[in-house]
């Protein structure tokens, strides 16, 4: 009988294909991985563009005066009783609990503020904005109660805000005109899920301090600041303590000695005013 010709792989053939497959699948999944992420990042940019392009407009229909970065109109000089909300700043809600502290005027019990999007579309600032997923970052994956938070990004606290930490030397900028270095000060910045509460992002000049808030950590161990210029940086970590911070704020886990990392933020975030004199 004559053979027809075919037969099927032997067993080592079929194992060294097995293998040139895996070998393969090791070299590209990687390379796929980092693509991805790159255009997470690229979204993340996006997103804070969008955010800052927002605020700058904001600002230009308002004569300059700056969207406020908190719920609580502060301080007293400008905007009248610091304990009066205001249904006008940039963001409601805390991401890290259903904390009524931070509901909009009129909400009801329980509104659920991490995982919906009623402190974003409720405020005026977000006609300005036009989409809720710009308030979020692509490669934030973290959750309230097993759902999906809102919101990742926080305001610079001294962007129309108030100085939480120093005493109020820190300079609170109200108006455009008042922004020193528009290329220098930064407006957003992603936030660390372990720490993104209310919707702005405080900086303690204080120089024996812990980390109050901290920058997230989903690009490869850098993340996103835009500024009141309109562009938005990359900021790469470059101290450990910051790099991987898991929620500890002690002084002696985060910043003493002298972390660059903090030492940057500072630097962005405002300047201080003299000391008052006695």
């Amino acid at each position: 009988m004559k053979s027809s010709g075919k037969r099927g792989f032997t067993l080592i053939e079929l194992l060294v294909v097995i293998a040139i497959i895996g070998i393969l699948a090791a070299i590209l999944l990687p390379t796929l991985s980092r693509a991805k992420e790159k255009a997470r990042n690229t979204q993340c940019i996006n997103n804070q563009k969008q955010l800052t392009t927002a605020w700058l407009a904001w600002a230009s229909d308002n004569d300059g005066r700056l969207v406020q970065s908190h719920i609580y109109f502060r301080p007293l000089k400008h905007y009248g009783n610091k304990q009066i909300k205001n249904p006008n700043h940039w963001c409601a809600g805390d991401m890290m609990r259903d904390n009524k502290d931070f509901y909009l005027p009129g909400d009801g019990p329980n509104m659920g503020y991490p995982t919906n999007t009623f402190g974003i579309t409720r405020t005026q600032f977000f006609d300005y904005v036009g989409d809720v997923k710009c308030y979020k970052c692509p490669s934030d994956w973290s959750e309230w109660k097993n759902t999906p938070r809102v919101r990742t990004y926080s305001a610079n606290c001294y962007m129309a805000g108030y100085d939480v930490y120093n005493g109020g030397r820190g300079k609170v900028f109200y108006t455009d005109g008042e922004i020193d270095n528009p290329a220098g000060r930064y407006v957003f910045i992603e936030e660390h899920e372990d720490s993104v509460g209310d919707a702005l992002f405080a900086v303690d000049f204080s120089a024996n301090a812990g980390l109050a808030d901290a920058p997230a950590v989903y690009h490869r161990h850098s993340y996103n600041q835009s500024f009141a210029d309109g562009h938005v940086e990359s900021i790469k970590f470059v101290d450990d303590r910051t790099k991987y911070w898991t929620g500890n704020r002690s002084p002696a886990n985060c910043l003493n000695p002298s972390n660059a990392d903090w030492e940057h933020l500072k630097k962005v975030s405002t300047y201080l005013l003299p000391k008052p004199q006695p």
